[in-house]
């Protein structure tokens, strides 16, 4: 029994997410659990579908067993995202690889600059050159560049990449042994909106394709729902609560700093949608992606301090018969629950996170037409 970890959100799943759990295989595994965000994604979006059907998609199509990476992580930037999710693998306490999909696939190029993130020299190089108009992420590739060299940098300026160095930083400093693997990305761009013809489509053109009624059958591995989630429907929700909150309250929220709680208290008074909003607010130390991550942490009530500790808890969304022998083989560091009753007799920490999940599920279920009611997460259990 050869168990791998792969981290994903499966928004939807595709043909290129089940191309990465068959590499997976052929690398050795016999087994495969996947860490999946939740009904919020690291877009700063609602997720195009609900995360039971996403599991259980993943489940039917390569993976194994499929554990919720709580919201905080969900919705966090690259390094902190990367952390919750490598917490979860190694909390299991039976996983022996890491398998990621990147547009570098050479594990040893992939260490070298995860290594080279721990060091002290890069940390000083990066306090030097950030700036209000330079971003954390462009100063922290010119610093590897000034370093290691534009070979070593050029594998910050890919999104899948950027990630498989975020996993292998974070495993290390965790202390976990696991093997990593990187399986080549095959297929369309992270964020390419048109499908250029082959069955690999990024997630960004299947979401376009399915919201526009068009043909994306060639692109995944089964059919969805006609019902989609649209976050749209939140936003006079997201607006009114935005609007009702003092800068202080703003400035409680997850990457927040230099003064921004002020510029969106300010812009909240006059923006009448949140595209607007983050028009107002954005700026080159600000992109849009990590804005719209913060407008709806703030929303859904989510604090920098959340994020501290590793997750307390394993939720399984989904499983097979092999995910069953995964839980039996595990040696777990938290408690693990199938079924959300059971998350509902923890303490401390652990029970507030999940009720600020089950708060964020009960908002997701208005995206859709007609609303949902409360409470979908008690109706559904893993097996």
């Amino acid at each position: 029994m050869k168990t791998a970890a792969v981290v994903a959100e499966y928004n939807p799943f595709h043909n290129g997410h089940a191309y990465q759990l068959d590499r997976t295989r052929s690398a050795g595994a016999t087994h495969i659990v996947a860490v999946m965000s939740g009904n919020f994604v690291q877009r700063g979006e609602a997720a195009v579908f609900d995360k039971f059907l996403r599991a259980d998609t993943a489940v039917r199509n390569g993976a194994d067993l499929v554990l919720e990476l709580p919201l905080p992580w969900a919705m966090s930037g690259a390094q902190c995202f990367a952390g919750g999710a490598v917490a979860i693998a190694g909390a299991l306490g039976c996983v022996d690889m890491l398998s990621f999909g990147s547009e570098c696939a050479d594990i040893q190029k992939l260490e070298s600059v995860a290594d080279l993130l721990f060091s002290k020299e890069l940390e000083e190089k990066v306090a030097s050159i950030v700036s209000s108009s330079v971003s954390f992420a462009s100063a922290r590739q010119q610093a590897v560049c000034d370093i290691a060299g534009e070979e070593a940098a050029s594998l910050l300026s890919n999104p899948n990449s950027i990630l498989a160095v975020e996993y292998i930083s974070a495993a290390k400093k965790a202390g976990f042994d696991f093997e990593f693997n990187a399986v080549a990305r095959a297929g369309d761009g992270y964020n390419t909106n048109i499908p250029s013809g082959n069955s690999f489509a990024s997630a960004s053109a299947v979401r376009t394709l399915i919201k526009s009624a068009e043909d994306y059958l060639p692109y995944v591995p089964q059919a969805y729902p006609e019902d989609y989630a649209d976050e749209k429907k939140l936003d006079v929700a997201i607006l009114s609560v935005l609007r009702r909150m003092s800068a202080e309250e703003i400035s409680q929220a997850p990457d927040i700093s230099e003064g921004l709680e002020n510029r969106i208290y300010s812009a909240i008074r006059e923006a009448v949608s949140v595209e607007d909003l983050l028009e107002r607010i954005k700026t080159k130390r600000y992109p849009t992606a990590r804005l719209r991550r913060i407008i709806l942490s703030l929303f859904l009530s989510i604090k920098s301090s959340y994020t501290n500790a590793p997750p307390p808890y394993l939720r399984v969304l989904a499983c097979n018969e092999r995910g069953r022998e995964i839980l039996s083989a595990s040696k777990p560091s938290v408690p693990v629950a199938a079924r959300a009753s059971q998350l509902k007799k923890l303490e401390g920490r652990a029970r507030e996170l999940f009720e600020l999940e089950c708060q964020a599920d009960d908002i997701y279920s208005l995206c859709f037409s007609p609303a949902r009611e409360c409470g979908s997460y008690f109706k559904n259990k893993a097996f």
